[in-house]
């Protein structure tokens, strides 16, 4: 079993993750944010403890496409227009990153 522990900035996952594993921890460089590891135990089981960051938002809302240009909406329809979520930085991949950290 695994588990996954999430901070906001990769500098406080580090030193969680030194503090947490006693210094004795491995360290992965990944494309979009390191990932700490050791060893432990959790709810009486021995686990592998995965520790890394989001390196920013993950997520982020914004109004549907319609509304991009704002000199040409109505902010009035603002009011009952649909906010969508989107990716915040497509280019670092937090989310397919975070998925694939769960299920190793």
């Amino acid at each position: 079993m695994s588990v996954l522990m999430i901070a906001e900035k990769p500098s406080l996952a580090q030193s969680l993750a030194q503090i947490l594993s006693y210094g004795n921890m491995t360290t992965r460089k990944n494309a979009a944010c390191p990932v700490h590891e050791y060893r432990g135990t959790f709810l009486g089981r021995n686990v592998q403890f995965k520790f890394t960051s989001v390196c920013g938002h993950v997520y982020t809302a914004d109004f549907e496409k319609r509304f991009k240009n704002w000199d040409t909406s109505d902010p009035v329809e603002l009011y009952s227009a649909k906010i969508v979520r989107v990716e915040a930085n497509p280019k670092m991949k937090l989310v397919n990153f975070l998925q694939k950290e769960v299920s190793v």
